[in-house]
């Protein structure tokens, strides 16, 4: 029973002053969407590396899963129809998903509520990762539609782990090194 309360008190925890994201909420904003409503910005993820967090995640407290969710922010962008775009955090997410959480508070980072030219701003701002596990584009139609239909790139679980344990950083503002080292 222990297990289906977590993630419930977590949620209820965590969104207690997020309003519900809609299409005029503003930029800098936090507000609360349903997990499933994100669309993914990239090809796939380690889902080796989800699995970890997730179990990371289990062992947790309601309160403190409730922190680790206010603290890891999950980006987002406002797109076309009031759409949500995920732009990073798609492990995090994902593994959130996997232990039960179904709502979350999210920031708003953007707005690109026109379609046209929205996955060129999108990759222009560096916001999207249309290239596949080798490192081959992919056209956004490719795209999953949710993160539950994300595929399992193996080696973005093994550069996941590499950049943890300190074998390359993000800290030289490289955009998505651990795909292109994973490609």
């Amino acid at each position: 029973m222990r297990h289906l309360l977590i993630p419930l008190l977590a949620c209820i925890a965590a969104n207690a002053s997020a309003a519900p994201c809609q299409p005029d909420t503003p930029v800098g904003s936090w507000c609360d969407t349903a997990l499933a409503a994100l669309h993914p910005t990239q090809g796939g993820i380690g889902q080796l590396q989800v699995d970890d967090e997730a179990t990371s995640l289990r062992q947790l407290s309601a309160d403190k899963l409730a922190a680790r969710i206010r603290k890891k922010a999950i980006p987002v962008v406002i797109g076309p129809g009031g759409q949500l775009y995920l732009v990073d955090r798609h492990h995090f997410a994902s593994a959130l998903l996997r232990v039960g959480v179904r709502q979350a508070p999210v920031q708003v980072i953007g707005k690109l509520p026109q379609a046209d030219g929205f996955w060129a701003q999108m990759q222009a701002r560096h916001w999207a990762w249309l290239y596949n596990q080798q490192g081959q584009p992919l056209a956004p139609a490719q795209l999953p539609a949710t993160l539950s239909a994300l595929p399992d790139y193996p080696y973005r679980s093994l550069a996941g782990w590499l950049q943890d344990d300190g074998y390359f950083s993000k800290k030289d503002d490289v955009y998505f090194v651990e795909f292109a080292w994973a490609s």
